[in-house]
Formats: C-alpha cells, sequence, structure tokens
C-alpha cells in the first residue's frame, strides 16, 4: 500500500464519532447490568518507593512489577513490597518500561540504559545501551527486542534491535519518523509500530512492514502527531492515543474520538482491553471505560488515586490494576479496581455450593 491509497481525513467528511462507536460494538460487550468496582491504592505510605509509575507489569510467576521515575523497580509479591534500585544493579532508578523474555528474564528500560535480571544473582546487570534514555521495550515474535529512547538531544534517541546476539540502530536515515520513541508495538502481521514524541511536537507514527518504513501524520488523518499509546483489536485496526484523543486507522480510512464521545479528557496515555471485552483510557484527567454501549470515567473523586493515568495492566484474578503520574510531589502511586461479586452471583455461587451432591453439599459456604 502507498500513500495514495491512504484516504485523507477531511472535516467535511461523515462524523467519526459514530463511525468509531460502530467499530467499538463489533468487538466490546455490553454490560447486562451496571458493574460495581472496589478500589485500593498503593502509595510510599504502603510499600511503593515512589508515587510516580510509568509502566505496570505481571511476570509468569504472576508477580507485579511497577517501574518508578526515581524509586527504581518495585515488586509485589505475597502483599508486600520489594524494591530494587542502583544498589542492585539497575542503571538508573528512573525505570520506564518492563518486558519478559521466552527464558522467563526480566528486562528493564531505565533512564539510562537497559538491564536484565540475573537469576542467580539476583541483581539487575547491564543489557546494552548505556546511557540511552529508553521509554518502551518489547519483544516481538522471533524473539527480538526492541528498544525505543528518547532523549535524543541528551542521550541520541532512536529505535533499537537485539537479536540476542547483537545491536541493530535505525535512524531516520532508514525511514524512521523520529528519534525520540514513545511506544513501541508489533501487530499481528508482524508489522512494527512506533509512536513519536519529537520534543513534545510528535512526528506521527512509523510502520515497519519488514522492508520499508511508511509514516502517518496528521495530513493523512492521524488525530495528533504525539503519540503514547497504540493497540491492535481483534478486528486488526490499529488505535493510537494521543495528545488529542484517539485515531483508529483500519488500512484504509481513519477514525477519530475525542471528549466530545465520551473520553474524559483527550490526552490518551494508555489503552487497554480487559478480559470482559471493555475498553479502558488512561487520560491526563482520570481513565474512562466504554463496553460498547455506555461510557464511564473514573477520576479522583470516585475511586483512582490520582488523575493522570499512564499505565493500566489486569493481572491473573481479573483485577485492574493503574499506574499514575502525577508531576507534583507526594501525589499519584497505583490504583487497583476489583470488580464486586453481585448479589445475583452470590446467590448463584451458593445456589451451586449447596446443591445435593456438590463438593460444598455439607451446606458450608467457601471461608466458614
Amino acid at each position: 500500500m502507498n500513500d495514495k491509497s491512504l484516504r485523507r481525513w477531511s472535516s467535511r467528511g461523515p462524523t467519526a464519532r459514530s463511525d468509531v462507536r460502530d467499530l467499538m460494538r463489533e468487538f466490546l460487550k455490553e454490560d447486562e447490568q451496571a458493574e460495581t468496582l472496589e478500589w485500593d491504592s498503593f502509595t510510599t505510605a504502603n510499600g511503593l518507593p515512589h508515587n510516580w509509575i510509568y509502566d505496570l507489569f505481571q511476570d509468569s510467576a504472576g508477580r507485579i512489577w511497577a517501574g518508578t521515575w526515581g524509586g527504581g523497580l518495585a515488586l509485589y509479591e505475597h502483599g508486600t513490597w520489594r524494591v530494587y534500585d542502583r544498589r542492585h544493579g539497575l542503571a538508573s532508578d528512573a525505570v520506564t518500561c518492563l518486558a519478559q523474555d521466552a527464558q522467563g528474564t526480566i528486562w528493564a528500560g531505565t533512564n539510562a540504559g537497559l538491564n536484565r535480571l540475573d537469576a542467580e544473582s539476583g541483581r539487575f546487570v547491564k543489557a546494552g545501551l548505556t546511557g540511552k534514555s529508553i521509554l518502551n521495550i518489547r519483544f516481538d515474535r522471533a524473539q527480538n527486542l526492541w528498544v525505543g529512547c528518547w532523549r535524543a538531544t541528551s542521550s541520541g534517541g532512536g529505535l533499537h534491535r537485539f537479536d540476542g546476539r547483537s545491536w541493530h540502530s535505525v535512524s531516520k536515515k532508514d525511514g524512521l519518523p523520529s528519534l525520540e520513541i514513545l511506544k513501541v508495538f508489533e501487530d499481528s502481521r508482524g508489522h512494527i509500530w512506533v509512536g513519536t514524541y519529537e520534543h513534545g511536537r510528535g512526528a506521527g507514527v512509523g510502520r515497519w512492514d519488514g522492508r520499508s518504513w511508511q509514516r502517518f501524520t496528521r495530513r493523512d488523518g492521524l488525530i495528533n502527531d504525539c503519540v503514547y499509546s497504540m493497540f491492535e483489536d481483534p478486528e486488526g485496526r490499529m488505535w493510537f492515543g494521543t495528545l488529542g484523543g484517539i485515531s483508529v486507522y483500519d488500512g484504509r480510512s481513519w477514525h477519530r474520538m475525542t471528549m466530545m464521545d465520551g473520553l474524559v479528557d483527550d490526552r490518551v496515555y494508555a489503552m487497554f482491553i480487559d478480559r470482559d471485552d471493555k475498553m479502558w483510557f488512561g487520560t491526563e484527567g482520570g481513565v474512562s471505560r466504554f463496553d460498547g454501549t455506555a461510557w464511564e470515567s473514573f477520576t479522583r473523586d470516585n475511586g483512582l488515586v490520582e488523575n493522570l493515568v499512564r499505565a493500566i495492566m489486569q493481572d491473573r484474578d481479573g483485577n485492574l490494576w493503574f499506574g499514575t503520574y502525577p508531576y507534583a510531589p507526594d501525589a499519584g502511586g497505583i490504583s487497583r479496581a476489583r470488580k464486586r461479586e453481585s448479589r445475583q452471583d452470590i446467590a448463584e455461587l451458593t445456589r451451586r455450593y449447596l446443591q445435593p451432591g456438590s463438593p460444598g453439599s455439607r451446606r458450608e459456604l467457601p471461608g466458614e
């Protein structure tokens, strides 16, 4: 596909608002009844080393990792937090991103280079790109590690790939749209996408198809050129969270979504589809949830520890975790939302548990 085949967005065209709702209804599931969430929070008051959260990750063992900007890396296990920082080998206490490879090794991107956790020593060791300000890391299907860097003026920036033996760098000479990379993503076709920062102005998104780079900007239909987040929906469409709202690209045309559609704020830093087929958007003004029909937003007034949501994750138990980044001292932290069982759910559980011949037919509920 070339640039000419891309249909450009026009304000005179059909309203994108209804288009995006129709797209979302194809893969989201409307609630049969209102869902009630129970919220709790983690801050420096109960174990976090720092309240500014850049990334959240659950490893294959079920442990929760939180990358903080200034407090190192926090590990949540058995109800308590353990902290890794420069004393444990990290290149910097500003940890921005986390990943796990096929062998189970934990990798951490920091403001001063890449680290990996050495299983034998329990310490982090240098893994390359020393001095680079890293913002995003991702393993592709071939287990190549892609690393997106920013702060090009001070640390060089750029996109880097590690094939297990050596590093390969991608620059503007190769077609990369910017040396300041906010997000790296691999789609279902094996294409690599990058979202850019470019000193806050943005340079759009870039797509590598294995042979060449293609760039998409506002001129093509992207709502804003500064792109913080992205994902692919079950229908193969690419979603981009920007500083001006959300853009959806179906390979031929562009659609957009803003506060006019239901977002609590247009500055979108994180996007996520949960196991119940609900979509979550982390913004500068809170987090918004959409089920295909109805919107609901959460802020400091009704659950969140802070409004600026930088990371969203769902754990094995179905709990949703929101990492916040408030730009203010002593503010922020992590919020966790757990689905509260309704009376109907409890009644159904009780009925099944007390059914004659069932494991619970001695008429005791779990926990009694």
